[in-house]
Protein backbone atom coordinates (compact mmCIF):
# COMPACT_ATOMS: atom_id res chain seq x y z
CA UNK A 1 0.00 0.00 0.00
CA UNK A 2 1.04 3.75 -0.86
CA UNK A 3 2.17 5.68 2.29
CA UNK A 4 2.77 9.49 2.12
CA UNK A 5 5.09 9.02 5.25
CA UNK A 6 7.23 6.85 3.22
CA UNK A 7 8.22 9.65 1.35
CA UNK A 8 8.10 12.33 3.90
CA UNK A 9 12.17 13.90 2.82
CA UNK A 10 11.15 14.49 -0.92
CA UNK A 11 7.20 16.06 -0.06
CA UNK A 12 9.01 17.86 2.76
CA UNK A 13 10.91 19.58 -0.08
CA UNK A 14 8.07 21.02 -1.71
CA UNK A 15 5.94 21.92 1.28
CA UNK A 16 9.37 23.53 2.06
CA UNK A 17 9.97 25.76 -1.39
CA UNK A 18 5.86 26.43 -2.12
CA UNK A 19 5.67 27.92 1.06
CA UNK A 20 8.75 30.17 0.88
CA UNK A 21 7.54 31.08 -2.59
CA UNK A 22 4.19 31.89 -1.87
CA UNK A 23 4.48 33.30 1.35
CA UNK A 24 1.83 30.85 2.92
CA UNK A 25 1.81 28.21 5.66
CA UNK A 26 1.53 24.49 4.10
CA UNK A 27 0.61 20.80 5.17
CA UNK A 28 -0.06 17.47 3.69
CA UNK A 29 -1.60 15.06 6.02
CA UNK A 30 -2.61 11.68 5.79
CA UNK A 31 -6.30 9.89 5.72
CA UNK A 32 -6.17 9.28 9.25
CA UNK A 33 -5.46 13.23 10.14
CA UNK A 34 -2.03 12.73 10.95
CA UNK A 35 0.61 15.55 10.09
CA UNK A 36 3.17 14.16 7.72
CA UNK A 37 5.21 17.53 6.96
CA UNK A 38 4.27 21.27 7.58
CA UNK A 39 5.62 24.35 7.82
CA UNK A 40 6.98 24.85 11.48
CA UNK A 41 3.90 27.73 12.14
CA UNK A 42 1.34 25.13 11.19
CA UNK A 43 2.39 22.78 12.99
CA UNK A 44 2.28 24.94 16.08
CA UNK A 45 -0.82 26.73 15.41
CA UNK A 46 -2.49 22.96 15.14
CA UNK A 47 -0.64 20.36 15.98
CA UNK A 48 0.54 16.90 14.89
CA UNK A 49 -3.41 15.83 14.70
CA UNK A 50 -5.96 17.76 12.20
CA UNK A 51 -10.05 17.31 12.90
CA UNK A 52 -10.07 13.91 11.15
CA UNK A 53 -14.04 14.61 9.64
CA UNK A 54 -12.60 18.00 7.76
CA UNK A 55 -10.00 15.26 6.01
CA UNK A 56 -12.68 12.74 5.16
CA UNK A 57 -15.24 15.72 4.19
CA UNK A 58 -12.18 16.92 1.75
CA UNK A 59 -11.12 13.28 0.31
CA UNK A 60 -14.39 13.16 -0.58
CA UNK A 61 -14.97 16.66 -2.30
CA UNK A 62 -11.43 16.12 -4.16
CA UNK A 63 -10.78 20.14 -3.30
CA UNK A 64 -12.34 22.66 -0.98
CA UNK A 65 -11.83 26.28 0.33
CA UNK A 66 -12.33 26.86 3.86
CA UNK A 67 -13.28 30.54 4.27
CA UNK A 68 -14.79 30.65 7.65
CA UNK A 69 -12.62 28.34 9.62
CA UNK A 70 -14.26 27.15 12.79
CA UNK A 71 -17.26 27.72 12.21
CA UNK A 72 -18.40 25.63 8.97
CA UNK A 73 -20.38 22.16 8.81
CA UNK A 74 -16.86 20.32 8.31
CA UNK A 75 -15.88 21.56 11.49
CA UNK A 76 -18.43 20.54 13.71
CA UNK A 77 -16.07 18.64 16.59
CA UNK A 78 -13.60 20.19 16.18
CA UNK A 79 -10.83 21.14 19.01
CA UNK A 80 -10.49 24.61 17.35
CA UNK A 81 -14.45 25.27 16.80
CA UNK A 82 -15.45 28.87 16.62
CA UNK A 83 -11.80 29.64 17.62
CA UNK A 84 -9.57 28.50 14.71
CA UNK A 85 -6.47 29.97 14.38
CA UNK A 86 -6.44 29.68 10.43
CA UNK A 87 -7.99 32.82 9.01
CA UNK A 88 -8.51 31.07 5.50
CA UNK A 89 -7.44 27.16 4.09
CA UNK A 90 -7.35 26.12 0.49
CA UNK A 91 -7.60 22.22 0.51
CA UNK A 92 -6.96 19.34 -1.66
CA UNK A 93 -6.70 15.75 -1.72
CA UNK A 94 -4.03 13.61 -2.99
CA UNK A 95 -5.32 10.27 -5.16
CA UNK A 96 -3.22 7.82 -6.19
CA UNK A 97 -4.62 5.11 -8.78
CA UNK A 98 -8.30 6.96 -8.07
CA UNK A 99 -7.69 6.15 -4.38
CA UNK A 100 -7.18 9.01 -2.20
CA UNK A 101 -4.44 8.88 0.38
CA UNK A 102 -4.31 12.86 2.00
CA UNK A 103 -4.71 16.15 2.17
CA UNK A 104 -2.50 19.18 0.80
CA UNK A 105 -3.12 22.63 2.92
CA UNK A 106 -2.43 26.12 1.79
CA UNK A 107 -2.81 28.38 4.51
CA UNK A 108 -2.86 31.72 6.38
CA UNK A 109 -3.27 32.38 9.80
CA UNK A 110 -2.88 36.47 9.44
CA UNK A 111 -5.25 39.22 8.15
CA UNK A 112 -3.25 39.98 5.05
CA UNK A 113 -2.84 36.40 3.85
CA UNK A 114 -6.54 35.96 4.14
CA UNK A 115 -7.16 39.10 1.79
CA UNK A 116 -4.52 37.93 -0.47
CA UNK A 117 -5.52 33.91 -0.37
CA UNK A 118 -9.09 34.96 -0.95
CA UNK A 119 -8.87 38.00 -3.79
CA UNK A 120 -6.49 35.24 -5.99
CA UNK A 121 -8.45 31.82 -4.92
CA UNK A 122 -8.58 30.84 -8.48
CA UNK A 123 -4.59 31.17 -8.59
CA UNK A 124 -3.88 29.40 -5.45
CA UNK A 125 -5.95 26.89 -6.35
CA UNK A 126 -4.16 26.13 -9.50
CA UNK A 127 -0.84 25.77 -7.81
CA UNK A 128 -2.65 23.59 -5.00
CA UNK A 129 -3.48 21.49 -8.25
CA UNK A 130 0.25 20.78 -9.64
CA UNK A 131 1.46 20.56 -5.83
CA UNK A 132 -0.92 17.66 -4.98
CA UNK A 133 -0.11 16.49 -8.36
CA UNK A 134 3.63 16.24 -7.65
CA UNK A 135 3.13 14.83 -4.49
CA UNK A 136 1.15 11.94 -6.45
CA UNK A 137 4.38 11.67 -8.92
CA UNK A 138 6.08 11.34 -5.94
CA UNK A 139 4.41 8.75 -4.43
CA UNK A 140 3.70 6.51 -7.02
CA UNK A 141 7.94 7.26 -7.89
CA UNK A 142 9.02 5.56 -4.76
CA UNK A 143 6.20 2.82 -5.37
CA UNK A 144 7.86 1.55 -8.13
CA UNK A 145 11.26 2.42 -6.89
CA UNK A 146 12.00 5.22 -9.70
CA UNK A 147 14.00 8.17 -9.02
CA UNK A 148 11.45 11.30 -9.21
CA UNK A 149 11.69 13.79 -11.79
CA UNK A 150 14.15 16.86 -11.36
CA UNK A 151 12.73 18.56 -14.42
CA UNK A 152 8.72 17.96 -12.98
CA UNK A 153 10.03 19.45 -9.73
CA UNK A 154 11.57 22.70 -11.53
CA UNK A 155 8.74 23.06 -13.86
CA UNK A 156 6.13 23.43 -11.08
CA UNK A 157 8.69 25.65 -9.14
CA UNK A 158 9.39 27.85 -11.52
CA UNK A 159 5.51 28.23 -12.53
CA UNK A 160 4.99 29.17 -8.93
CA UNK A 161 7.85 31.85 -9.39
CA UNK A 162 6.34 33.69 -12.07
CA UNK A 163 3.05 34.13 -10.05
CA UNK A 164 5.36 36.41 -7.18
CA UNK A 165 6.18 40.26 -7.03
CA UNK A 166 9.93 39.35 -5.87
CA UNK A 167 12.59 38.71 -8.52
CA UNK A 168 13.46 35.38 -8.45
CA UNK A 169 16.80 34.01 -9.94
CA UNK A 170 17.72 30.35 -10.44
CA UNK A 171 21.36 29.56 -10.88
CA UNK A 172 23.58 26.12 -11.17
CA UNK A 173 26.11 24.90 -9.08
CA UNK A 174 28.52 27.14 -11.29
CA UNK A 175 26.43 30.07 -10.86
CA UNK A 176 24.84 30.81 -14.45
CA UNK A 177 21.45 31.93 -13.81
CA UNK A 178 19.23 28.81 -15.96
CA UNK A 179 15.59 30.68 -15.19
CA UNK A 180 14.20 33.89 -14.51
CA UNK A 181 10.26 34.92 -13.06
CA UNK A 182 8.70 37.43 -14.87
CA UNK A 183 9.12 39.90 -12.09
CA UNK A 184 13.26 39.47 -12.62
CA UNK A 185 13.11 39.77 -16.30
CA UNK A 186 11.03 43.34 -15.75
CA UNK A 187 14.39 44.03 -13.36
CA UNK A 188 16.69 43.36 -16.11
CA UNK A 189 14.86 44.99 -18.34
CA UNK A 190 14.80 47.68 -15.70
CA UNK A 191 18.31 48.28 -15.09
CA UNK A 192 19.28 47.51 -18.59
CA UNK A 193 20.87 43.97 -17.43
CA UNK A 194 21.48 40.34 -18.98
CA UNK A 195 21.22 37.39 -16.79
CA UNK A 196 25.05 36.49 -18.03
CA UNK A 197 25.66 40.08 -15.86
CA UNK A 198 23.57 38.62 -13.01
CA UNK A 199 25.72 35.43 -12.67
CA UNK A 200 28.89 37.08 -12.91
CA UNK A 201 27.90 39.71 -10.09
CA UNK A 202 26.95 35.97 -8.48
CA UNK A 203 29.99 34.49 -8.21
CA UNK A 204 32.07 36.11 -5.32
CA UNK A 205 29.16 34.88 -2.88
CA UNK A 206 28.51 31.36 -4.40
CA UNK A 207 31.66 29.86 -2.82
CA UNK A 208 29.37 30.68 0.75
CA UNK A 209 27.06 28.67 -0.44
CA UNK A 210 28.53 25.47 -0.38
CA UNK A 211 28.92 25.95 3.32
CA UNK A 212 25.24 26.57 4.13
CA UNK A 213 21.73 25.49 3.73
CA UNK A 214 20.04 28.71 5.65
CA UNK A 215 19.76 31.32 3.08
CA UNK A 216 22.62 33.84 3.00
CA UNK A 217 21.72 37.41 3.41
CA UNK A 218 22.98 40.41 1.32
CA UNK A 219 24.74 38.50 -1.59
CA UNK A 220 27.13 40.76 -3.47
CA UNK A 221 24.54 42.23 -6.29
CA UNK A 222 25.87 45.43 -7.73
CA UNK A 223 23.32 47.72 -9.49
CA UNK A 224 20.43 45.72 -8.07
CA UNK A 225 19.15 48.43 -5.09
CA UNK A 226 17.09 46.59 -3.19
CA UNK A 227 17.30 43.86 -0.85
CA UNK A 228 18.87 40.53 -1.77
CA UNK A 229 18.89 36.46 -0.39
CA UNK A 230 20.29 33.72 -1.78
CA UNK A 231 19.15 29.89 -0.93
CA UNK A 232 21.05 27.19 -1.88
CA UNK A 233 19.42 23.89 -3.60
CA UNK A 234 21.31 20.97 -1.64
CA UNK A 235 20.52 17.16 -2.39
CA UNK A 236 21.93 13.84 -1.26
CA UNK A 237 24.78 16.63 0.88
CA UNK A 238 26.07 18.57 -2.57
CA UNK A 239 24.79 21.92 -4.28
CA UNK A 240 23.60 21.54 -7.40
CA UNK A 241 22.53 25.51 -7.67
CA UNK A 242 20.21 27.90 -5.64
CA UNK A 243 17.87 30.37 -5.44
CA UNK A 244 18.43 34.27 -5.56
CA UNK A 245 15.28 36.28 -4.46
CA UNK A 246 15.54 40.24 -4.53
CA UNK A 247 12.91 41.88 -2.65
CA UNK A 248 10.11 43.79 -4.64
CA UNK A 249 7.40 43.51 -2.00
CA UNK A 250 5.56 40.94 0.06
CA UNK A 251 2.80 40.45 -2.41
CA UNK A 252 2.64 36.79 -4.72
CA UNK A 253 0.48 38.23 -7.54
CA UNK A 254 1.82 40.09 -10.25
CA UNK A 255 1.31 43.66 -9.52
CA UNK A 256 0.53 44.34 -13.56
CA UNK A 257 -3.00 43.88 -12.94
CA UNK A 258 -5.13 43.57 -10.16
CA UNK A 259 -7.70 40.88 -9.21
CA UNK A 260 -10.43 42.20 -11.41
CA UNK A 261 -8.15 42.33 -14.35
CA UNK A 262 -7.50 46.36 -14.66
CA UNK A 263 -4.22 48.31 -14.31
CA UNK A 264 -2.68 48.73 -11.42
CA UNK A 265 -1.96 52.16 -10.26
CA UNK A 266 1.94 53.22 -11.00
CA UNK A 267 4.04 55.90 -9.50
CA UNK A 268 3.06 58.78 -11.71
CA UNK A 269 -0.40 58.20 -10.93
CA UNK A 270 -0.44 57.57 -7.44
CA UNK A 271 1.52 61.04 -6.87
CA UNK A 272 -0.44 62.82 -9.25
CA UNK A 273 -2.96 62.84 -6.19
CA UNK A 274 -0.16 65.08 -4.69
CA UNK A 275 -1.54 68.68 -6.23
CA UNK A 276 0.82 71.30 -6.86
CA UNK A 277 4.33 71.96 -9.65
CA UNK A 278 6.10 74.41 -7.44
CA UNK A 279 10.02 73.40 -6.95
CA UNK A 280 9.37 72.65 -3.58
CA UNK A 281 6.40 70.28 -4.14
CA UNK A 282 8.31 68.72 -7.43
CA UNK A 283 11.53 67.89 -4.90
CA UNK A 284 8.81 65.85 -2.70
CA UNK A 285 7.27 64.07 -5.77
CA UNK A 286 11.04 62.93 -7.21
CA UNK A 287 12.25 61.91 -3.68
CA UNK A 288 8.92 59.49 -3.40
CA UNK A 289 9.06 58.73 -6.95
CA UNK A 290 12.37 57.28 -6.34
CA UNK A 291 11.49 54.80 -2.74
CA UNK A 292 8.97 53.27 -4.29
CA UNK A 293 10.55 49.83 -4.18
CA UNK A 294 12.49 50.47 -1.37
CA UNK A 295 11.53 48.66 2.18
CA UNK A 296 13.37 51.21 3.85
CA UNK A 297 11.58 53.29 6.74
CA UNK A 298 10.82 57.03 5.65
CA UNK A 299 10.21 60.14 8.16
CA UNK A 300 8.21 62.88 7.05
CA UNK A 301 7.99 65.40 9.00
CA UNK A 302 6.36 69.14 7.90
CA UNK A 303 4.10 71.67 9.97
CA UNK A 304 0.87 70.84 10.87
CA UNK A 305 -1.74 70.66 8.12
CA UNK A 306 0.83 70.56 4.70
CA UNK A 307 -0.58 66.93 3.97
CA UNK A 308 2.34 64.02 5.39
CA UNK A 309 -0.69 61.72 5.79
CA UNK A 310 -1.62 61.87 1.95
CA UNK A 311 1.94 61.70 1.06
CA UNK A 312 2.45 58.74 3.21
CA UNK A 313 -0.54 57.02 1.65
CA UNK A 314 0.66 57.99 -1.87
CA UNK A 315 3.94 56.63 -1.33
CA UNK A 316 2.40 53.57 -0.41
CA UNK A 317 0.46 53.65 -3.54
CA UNK A 318 3.33 54.09 -5.85
CA UNK A 319 5.13 51.13 -3.98
CA UNK A 320 5.20 47.29 -5.05
CA UNK A 321 2.63 46.84 -1.36
CA UNK A 322 0.27 49.04 -3.22
CA UNK A 323 -2.39 45.91 -2.88
CA UNK A 324 -1.33 45.16 0.74
CA UNK A 325 -2.81 47.22 3.56
CA UNK A 326 -1.64 50.22 4.78
CA UNK A 327 -2.50 51.08 8.13
CA UNK A 328 -1.87 54.32 10.08
CA UNK A 329 -2.37 54.95 13.65
CA UNK A 330 -2.13 58.20 15.27
CA UNK A 331 -0.01 58.09 18.21
CA UNK A 332 -1.28 61.51 19.81
CA UNK A 333 -4.69 60.34 20.03
CA UNK A 334 -4.75 56.77 21.83
CA UNK A 335 -4.57 56.68 25.30
CA UNK A 336 -1.26 55.42 26.58
CA UNK A 337 -2.47 52.72 28.68
CA UNK A 338 -3.93 51.44 25.45
CA UNK A 339 -1.51 52.27 23.21
CA UNK A 340 1.02 49.12 23.23
CA UNK A 341 -2.22 46.95 22.47
CA UNK A 342 -3.13 48.75 19.94
CA UNK A 343 0.34 48.41 18.01
CA UNK A 344 1.37 44.70 18.80
CA UNK A 345 -2.41 43.59 19.90
CA UNK A 346 -2.99 40.60 22.55
CA UNK A 347 -4.16 36.98 23.33
CA UNK A 348 -7.31 35.66 24.80
CA UNK A 349 -7.10 36.72 28.31
CA UNK A 350 -4.21 39.46 28.62
CA UNK A 351 -6.24 41.34 30.59
CA UNK A 352 -8.92 41.91 31.99
CA UNK A 353 -11.62 43.19 29.65
CA UNK A 354 -9.63 41.56 26.76
CA UNK A 355 -11.73 40.70 24.01
CA UNK A 356 -12.42 36.75 23.41
CA UNK A 357 -9.56 35.17 21.15
CA UNK A 358 -7.41 37.84 21.47
CA UNK A 359 -7.21 40.59 19.24
CA UNK A 360 -4.11 41.84 16.18
CA UNK A 361 -2.50 44.92 16.46
CA UNK A 362 -1.84 47.31 13.71
CA UNK A 363 1.15 45.59 13.12
CA UNK A 364 -0.18 42.23 12.06
CA UNK A 365 -2.83 44.22 10.21
CA UNK A 366 -0.22 45.62 7.88
CA UNK A 367 1.35 42.42 6.62
CA UNK A 368 2.90 42.78 3.63
CA UNK A 369 1.87 46.54 3.46
CA UNK A 370 2.24 49.71 5.05
CA UNK A 371 2.46 51.08 8.85
CA UNK A 372 1.84 54.64 8.84
CA UNK A 373 3.05 56.17 12.34
CA UNK A 374 1.49 59.87 12.35
CA UNK A 375 2.41 61.97 14.74
CA UNK A 376 5.22 59.65 16.15
CA UNK A 377 7.08 62.70 18.16
CA UNK A 378 3.86 61.57 20.80
CA UNK A 379 4.60 58.10 21.02
CA UNK A 380 4.98 57.31 24.66
CA UNK A 381 8.83 57.19 25.79
CA UNK A 382 8.05 53.36 27.45
CA UNK A 383 6.53 52.32 24.63
CA UNK A 384 9.37 53.37 21.85
CA UNK A 385 12.22 50.86 23.10
CA UNK A 386 9.66 48.32 22.08
CA UNK A 387 9.00 49.58 18.45
CA UNK A 388 12.55 49.78 17.68
CA UNK A 389 12.82 46.11 19.02
CA UNK A 390 10.44 45.78 16.07
CA UNK A 391 11.67 47.71 13.66
CA UNK A 392 15.21 45.84 14.12
CA UNK A 393 14.14 42.30 14.48
CA UNK A 394 11.20 42.19 12.07
CA UNK A 395 9.76 40.11 14.83
CA UNK A 396 6.15 41.04 17.20
CA UNK A 397 4.92 39.48 20.16
CA UNK A 398 1.21 40.02 21.26
CA UNK A 399 0.67 41.26 24.85
CA UNK A 400 0.73 37.97 26.93
CA UNK A 401 2.38 36.13 24.03
CA UNK A 402 4.74 33.84 24.49
CA UNK A 403 5.82 33.65 20.95
CA UNK A 404 7.37 35.65 18.36
CA UNK A 405 6.51 35.38 14.60
CA UNK A 406 7.83 37.87 11.68
CA UNK A 407 6.39 40.70 9.80
CA UNK A 408 7.15 41.94 6.77
CA UNK A 409 5.97 45.23 6.69
CA UNK A 410 7.31 48.60 5.58
CA UNK A 411 7.17 52.03 7.95
CA UNK A 412 6.35 55.20 7.32
CA UNK A 413 6.59 57.51 10.74
CA UNK A 414 5.31 61.07 10.51
CA UNK A 415 5.73 64.30 12.69
CA UNK A 416 5.36 68.08 12.90
CA UNK A 417 7.72 68.30 15.92
CA UNK A 418 11.44 68.61 15.63
CA UNK A 419 12.54 65.37 16.75
CA UNK A 420 16.30 66.28 17.24
CA UNK A 421 15.15 68.63 20.11
CA UNK A 422 13.16 66.15 21.39
CA UNK A 423 15.95 63.48 21.54
CA UNK A 424 18.13 66.41 23.10
CA UNK A 425 15.56 67.05 26.07
CA UNK A 426 15.51 63.31 26.37
CA UNK A 427 11.48 63.10 25.46
CA UNK A 428 12.58 60.65 21.86
CA UNK A 429 15.38 58.22 21.90
CA UNK A 430 18.04 58.86 19.74
CA UNK A 431 18.37 55.26 18.70
CA UNK A 432 14.68 54.68 17.64
CA UNK A 433 15.02 58.69 15.96
CA UNK A 434 18.06 57.84 13.60
CA UNK A 435 16.25 53.82 12.83
CA UNK A 436 13.13 56.08 11.73
CA UNK A 437 15.09 58.81 10.07
CA UNK A 438 16.70 56.89 6.87
CA UNK A 439 14.99 58.09 4.10
CA UNK A 440 13.60 61.52 5.59
CA UNK A 441 11.08 63.74 3.23
CA UNK A 442 10.28 67.27 4.17
CA UNK A 443 7.30 68.37 3.31
CA UNK A 444 7.03 72.04 2.51
CA UNK A 445 4.38 74.98 3.89
CA UNK A 446 1.95 76.54 2.06
CA UNK A 447 3.96 79.42 2.27
CA UNK A 448 6.80 78.08 0.72
CA UNK A 449 4.79 77.19 -2.50
CA UNK A 450 2.45 79.50 -2.95
CA UNK A 451 2.14 79.10 -6.82
CA UNK A 452 0.33 75.86 -5.94
CA UNK A 453 -2.36 77.69 -3.82
CA UNK A 454 -4.50 78.29 -7.13
CA UNK A 455 -4.23 74.59 -8.61
CA UNK A 456 -5.43 73.28 -4.97
CA UNK A 457 -8.04 75.38 -4.68
CA UNK A 458 -9.73 74.40 -7.59
CA UNK A 459 -9.04 70.65 -6.89
CA UNK A 460 -10.74 71.25 -3.51
CA UNK A 461 -13.57 72.92 -4.95
CA UNK A 462 -13.55 70.10 -7.83
CA UNK A 463 -14.08 67.24 -4.75
CA UNK A 464 -16.67 68.65 -2.57
CA UNK A 465 -18.64 70.00 -5.93
CA UNK A 466 -19.22 66.47 -6.65
CA UNK A 467 -20.12 65.69 -3.12
CA UNK A 468 -22.36 68.21 -2.85
CA UNK A 469 -23.70 67.53 -6.88
CA UNK A 470 -23.41 71.24 -7.26
CA UNK A 471 -21.22 73.05 -10.72
CA UNK A 472 -19.05 75.64 -10.46
CA UNK A 473 -16.90 77.01 -13.45
CA UNK A 474 -14.24 78.65 -11.78
CA UNK A 475 -12.76 81.57 -8.79
CA UNK A 476 -13.02 84.56 -9.82
CA UNK A 477 -8.85 86.64 -10.14
CA UNK A 478 -9.98 88.96 -6.93
CA UNK A 479 -10.48 85.84 -5.04
CA UNK A 480 -7.18 84.06 -6.06
CA UNK A 481 -5.79 87.06 -4.93
CA UNK A 482 -6.48 87.04 -1.19
CA UNK A 483 -5.62 83.36 -0.92
CA UNK A 484 -2.15 84.27 -2.52
CA UNK A 485 -1.68 86.69 -0.33
CA UNK A 486 -2.48 85.26 2.83
CA UNK A 487 0.03 83.40 4.98
CA UNK A 488 -1.86 80.14 5.48
CA UNK A 489 -0.53 79.31 9.27
CA UNK A 490 -2.64 75.79 8.70
CA UNK A 491 -1.63 75.11 5.66
CA UNK A 492 -3.32 73.25 3.18
CA UNK A 493 -5.70 72.05 5.52
CA UNK A 494 -6.74 75.61 6.28
CA UNK A 495 -7.08 76.15 2.58
CA UNK A 496 -9.47 73.18 2.06
CA UNK A 497 -11.61 74.32 4.81
CA UNK A 498 -11.54 77.73 3.59
CA UNK A 499 -12.76 76.46 -0.25
CA UNK A 500 -15.38 74.37 1.48
CA UNK A 501 -16.72 77.50 3.17
CA UNK A 502 -16.56 79.17 0.26
CA UNK A 503 -18.95 77.04 -1.54
CA UNK A 504 -21.34 76.98 1.10
CA UNK A 505 -21.64 80.59 0.82
CA UNK A 506 -21.19 81.14 -2.60
CA UNK A 507 -25.00 81.50 -4.70
CA UNK A 508 -23.10 81.74 -8.16
CA UNK A 509 -21.47 79.21 -10.15
CA UNK A 510 -18.20 80.93 -9.90
CA UNK A 511 -16.21 81.55 -6.21
CA UNK A 512 -15.96 85.29 -5.59
CA UNK A 513 -13.69 87.10 -2.66
CA UNK A 514 -17.40 88.05 -0.95
CA UNK A 515 -17.48 84.01 -0.24
CA UNK A 516 -14.57 83.35 0.83
CA UNK A 517 -13.83 83.19 5.17
CA UNK A 518 -13.90 87.16 6.87
CA UNK A 519 -10.11 86.55 8.15
CA UNK A 520 -8.90 85.81 4.43
CA UNK A 521 -10.95 88.84 3.30
CA UNK A 522 -9.91 91.13 6.23
CA UNK A 523 -6.50 91.94 5.34
CA UNK A 524 -5.99 93.50 2.26
CA UNK A 525 -9.38 95.02 2.04
CA UNK A 526 -9.18 97.18 5.50
CA UNK A 527 -6.66 100.19 4.77
CA UNK A 528 -4.47 101.13 8.16
CA UNK A 529 -5.90 104.55 7.70
CA UNK A 530 -9.54 103.05 9.18
CA UNK A 531 -10.27 103.14 12.92
CA UNK A 532 -12.36 101.30 14.85
CA UNK A 533 -13.26 97.94 12.38
CA UNK A 534 -9.45 97.97 11.30
CA UNK A 535 -8.04 98.05 14.69
CA UNK A 536 -10.60 95.37 15.49
CA UNK A 537 -9.95 92.90 12.73
CA UNK A 538 -6.10 93.27 13.53
CA UNK A 539 -6.75 92.33 16.96
CA UNK A 540 -8.49 89.12 15.83
CA UNK A 541 -6.19 88.57 13.46
CA UNK A 542 -3.46 88.50 16.31
CA UNK A 543 -5.57 86.31 18.52
CA UNK A 544 -6.03 83.91 15.52
CA UNK A 545 -2.08 83.66 15.23
CA UNK A 546 -1.64 83.10 18.63
CA UNK A 547 -4.29 80.37 18.96
CA UNK A 548 -2.64 78.65 15.82
CA UNK A 549 0.55 78.80 16.86
CA UNK A 550 -0.12 77.08 20.18
CA UNK A 551 -2.55 74.49 18.36
CA UNK A 552 0.50 73.64 16.69
CA UNK A 553 3.17 73.20 19.30
CA UNK A 554 0.28 71.70 21.54
CA UNK A 555 -2.02 69.78 19.28
CA UNK A 556 -5.79 69.70 18.32
CA UNK A 557 -7.21 66.99 20.50
CA UNK A 558 -8.31 67.50 24.35
CA UNK A 559 -4.95 67.60 25.94
CA UNK A 560 -3.30 70.18 23.32
CA UNK A 561 -6.60 72.27 23.99
CA UNK A 562 -6.12 72.27 27.15
CA UNK A 563 -2.83 73.05 27.42
CA UNK A 564 -3.43 75.93 24.42
CA UNK A 565 -6.00 77.60 26.97
CA UNK A 566 -3.58 78.04 29.90
CA UNK A 567 -0.81 78.83 27.97
CA UNK A 568 -2.75 82.08 26.39
CA UNK A 569 -4.56 82.46 30.16
CA UNK A 570 -7.84 81.85 29.23
CA UNK A 571 -10.58 79.01 29.95
CA UNK A 572 -11.34 75.98 27.69
CA UNK A 573 -14.67 77.39 26.90
CA UNK A 574 -13.68 80.52 26.22
CA UNK A 575 -10.81 78.79 23.93
CA UNK A 576 -13.79 76.97 22.14
CA UNK A 577 -15.84 79.85 21.77
CA UNK A 578 -13.08 81.90 20.20
CA UNK A 579 -12.09 79.01 17.71
CA UNK A 580 -15.74 79.06 16.62
CA UNK A 581 -15.72 83.34 16.01
CA UNK A 582 -12.51 83.15 14.26
CA UNK A 583 -13.37 80.06 11.98
CA UNK A 584 -10.38 78.02 13.29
Amino acid sequence: MVSLDLCKPAIEKVITSISDILNVDAAVINERGHLVVSTERYLKQKGENVHVPSIEFVLAKGQYVVDKPGSMEMCKGCRFLDSCPAKVELLSSIKVANHAIGVVSLTSFTKEGQNRLSKHTERYQQILTEVSEMITAIVQSHATRQTESSDDSMRLLEGALDTVADAYFTFDRSGNVIHTNASARRLLSQHDLLPAEVSRMLLPSLSGLTAHSLPIANCLVDKLDAPTEATPIIVNNQLIGGVLRVQRGSLTVPRLMDHQGSRSPGKADSLAQIVGNSPAIKQVKEMAMKIGNSNSTVLITGETGTGKGHLAKAIHEASTRAYSPFVAINCASIPENLFESELFGYEDGAFTGAKKGGKPGRFEMAEGGTLFLDEIGDMPLSLQAKLLRVLQEKVVERIGGTRSFPIHVRIIAATNQNLEELVEKKAFRADLYYRLNVIPIHVPSLAERKEDIELLAVSFMEKYGEQAGRTFFGIAREAINLLTHYHWPGNVRELENAIEYAMNMEQDTVLTADSLPPRLRARPLVAPSHSGPAIKVRVADAQADAIRASLQKHGSDLKGKQRVAEELGIGLRTLYRKLKLLGI
